[in-house]
């Protein structure tokens, strides 16, 4: 039988104990153009009324050329740009744990996906140190509700970088993925459940610390005043 974690708000502590600020290059570009994309539009729309008078037909097209510019750089950032990752992919093997917290705050709805954080401790292939982690599960359909995997399910995924607790799909189960899970099905006590977390990046929208907070906040400022001072000056 497999041993559950005493915790009680296991996806909590284990995101707060384990989590490094988004400072890479590529986490910077996307909070930024970001920032300035969202006081841009505010620019635009308070430009605009502050000189509906003056504003012409063109000069309205005009307005919003550099804030196509901005959007154009925010899908590069976001799209195109990939994270340059330290090492190769680890495959593991991962149980889910047990949690009190709810369902409805593990929730994680954005625009691009639905999903639920889901706590799990995960063995490396090759022997290496097993450590705690949470997942995100999916939601594939909208209209369903979201609901927990049983506690002790055994996952095939991908440790993203060595070091790192960020775990990810594998495309094809591994052999030793296939014997590690085998293994933990006969003796789940060899996997424990209080395995320390590995450190895991915050998203780059994060206002955690207070640095990314002033870097998005600051950010967004410029792109206000630059828009409203443009369309003041192409008035």
């Amino acid at each position: 039988m497999t041993i559950m974690s005493a915790s009680t708000d296991l996806v909590a502590r284990i995101g707060e104990n384990a989590a490094l600020p988004a400072n890479r290059p590529i986490d910077r570009a996307r909070r930024i153009t970001q920032a300035l994309l969202l006081g841009g539009s505010g620019g635009v729309v308070v430009g605009a009324l502050l000189n509906i008078q003056e504003l012409k037909v063109t000069d309205m097209l005009l307005l919003v050329v550099p804030l196509l510019v901005v959007f154009m750089a925010r899908f590069y950032a976001w799209h195109i740009m990939k994270p340059k990752p330290t090492g190769d992919p680890i495959p593991v093997v991962a149980r889910t744990l047990a949690t009190s917290e709810s369902v409805h705050l593990r929730q994680v709805r954005s625009a691009s996906s639905n999903g639920l954080l889901v706590p799990v401790v995960a063995q490396p292939v090759g022997g290496l140190e097993p450590f705690r982690s949470v997942i995100m599960i999916q939601q594939t359909d909208p209209s369903e509700p979201l609901v927990d995997p049983e506690v002790g399910t055994l996952l095939a995924l991908q440790q993203v970088e060595p070091g790192l607790g960020e775990l990810a799909n594998i495309a094809q189960m591994t052999p030793e993925q296939e014997e590690l899970m085998e293994q933990l099905r006969r003796r789940p006590r060899m996997l424990s459940n209080r395995a320390p977390s590995l450190p895991m990046r915050r998203n780059a929208l994060e206002r955690k610390p207070t640095s990314s907070a002033i870097e998005f906040w600051a950010s967004t400022a410029v792109g206000f005043v630059a828009i409203v001072a443009f369309a003041w000056w192409i008035v």
